[in-house]
């Protein structure tokens, strides 16, 4: 419960502290320190638009080697489909010619087929139309038995001469036919063959067409996506350039601010050396005449001890706010810097005497100017920060300045973690 009204307070002190230093950028440019926190917050904001471009720059090319890769893949396939169609039309023409030729061989055996069959017939003819006395005439006109034996034979071989040779060439004719069934037989399979090679041969170019046209695609994107981030990474490095310059510029106005600040002390200094001299002067007039009026005395009079009002839980909740805006990401020790400077601030005469008046003085903190404050506040701040706030509260101030700012290597000063203390 405690804790909560603790909060309700804080945001009560946010929102009064908002409203005063709003007021400011209408009536007056907006001071370096502003400029600084909206260059961050751009320089943020664009940092991650880069991180975002990049991841699409880096998908793109993962697309465009993965379709390039296929590609590869498609015109191999392509490749060894080119070359099995040009083998299969080889076989094909090489069928083609046996086939051919087969034909030629049919035509000769038949015509050969022709020739002895007629000169065949011609001799049946022959035998019918001179009768069988004309070959018994034949037969038994002979000489001799030797004679008559002899032309029985020869005339027995000539009909079997004739059989056989019908006979040969009958089955060679069907032999060759069956050779030419064989290769015909053979070359429509070689044909069947050669139509499923070229379709798979068009899907396979319609496939690399295809695949062609999304590689092409893919390039785009990736040239677009490079492009966008070439154009994030130029904003980014404009917005860098110009935070450097700011950065400069405030370091400057910084270091003339410090000086000024310690100008004012040193002349503040001298008027209170001077102040307590003539006090000194003064007290040592009084006593003197107490002494001869009134003999040796104690006034009871010197420096009296006036204990600091003690910080309450709205300071401690503050500061450890503002550590963790500033400092979460940085050591221990970075934390309790940060701390330091808040409070050598509420010390010095140069700044509000308050560590609520310190963390809202206009154009001071950027987390301030940012919303992160607020945000930060009604969260509430961690452990750790609130551990380092509550030391600092108790007197460790480890570091003697006044200003920090993060560390781009263009500003003198005692460096810690990612800050530069001066």
């Amino acid at each position: 419960m405690r804790q909560r009204i603790h909060k309700s307070v804080l945001l009560c002190l946010l929102t009064v502290a908002l409203v005063f230093s709003g007021i400011l950028p209408v009536l007056a440019e907006k001071t370096t320190e502003q400029k600084l926190a909206e260059t961050s917050d751009t320089i943020e904001e664009l940092q991650k638009k880069s991180k975002e471009a990049k991841a699409k720059l880096d998908a793109a090319k993962q697309e465009q080697s993965v379709i390039g890769e296929k590609l590869d893949e498609l015109n191999r396939q392509l490749e060894e489909v080119q070359q099995a169609l040009a083998d299969i039309e080889a076989r094909i023409t090489k069928k083609n010619d046996q086939i051919a030729s087969t034909e030629e061989e049919l035509a000769d055996m038949e015509k050969q087929r022709v020739e002895r069959y007629e000169a065949m017939k011609v001799r049946i003819r022959f035998m019918y139309e001179n009768s069988d006395s004309t070959m018994l005439d034949s037969f038994f006109g002979s000489s001799s038995m030797s004679e008559f034996l002899n032309r029985v034979e020869y005339f027995s071989q000539v009909v079997a001469y004739d059989r056989e040779q019908l006979t040969e060439y009958q089955n060679l004719l069907a032999g060759l036919e069956e050779k030419k069934q064989l290769y015909e037989g053979q070359k429509e399979e070689l044909v069947a063959l050669q139509q499923e090679q070229q379709e798979q041969l068009d899907r396979l170019s319609g496939l690399v067409a295809d695949t062609r046209e999304d590689l092409q695609i893919a390039g785009a994107a990736a040239e677009d996506a490079k492009d966008a981030l070439n154009d994030v990474d130029g904003q980014l490095q404009e917005q860098l350039d110009y935070e450097a310059v700011l950065e400069a510029q405030k370091a400057a106005e910084d270091k003339a601010r410090m000086e000024e600040i310690k100008r004012q002390e040193e002349e503040l200094k001298c008027k209170r050396e001077e102040e307590a001299r003539r006090r000194a002067e003064e007290e040592e007039r009084k006593r003197q005449e107490a002494e001869q009026n009134a003999g040796e005395t104690d006034d009871g009079s010197g420096e009296t001890y006036e204990p600091e009002t003690p910080a309450s839980a709205e300071d401690l909740e503050l500061l450890a706010c503002i550590i963790q805006c500033e400092a979460e990401g940085e050591p221990y020790a970075g934390k309790l810097a940060v701390g330091s400077v808040v409070l050598n601030r509420v010390a010095s005469s140069s700044f509000p005497n308050t560590i609520v008046g310190v963390i809202y003085q206009p154009g001071q903190f950027s987390p301030v100017a940012s919303g992160r404050m607020a945000a930060r506040v009604a969260a509430g701040a961690n452990s750790e920060c609130r551990q380092a706030a509550q030391e600092v509260l108790n007197g460790n101030i480890t570091v003697p300045y006044l200003y920090f700012r993060r560390d781009n290597g263009t500003i003198d000063g005692y460096v810690l973690g990612h800050h530069v203390f001066y």
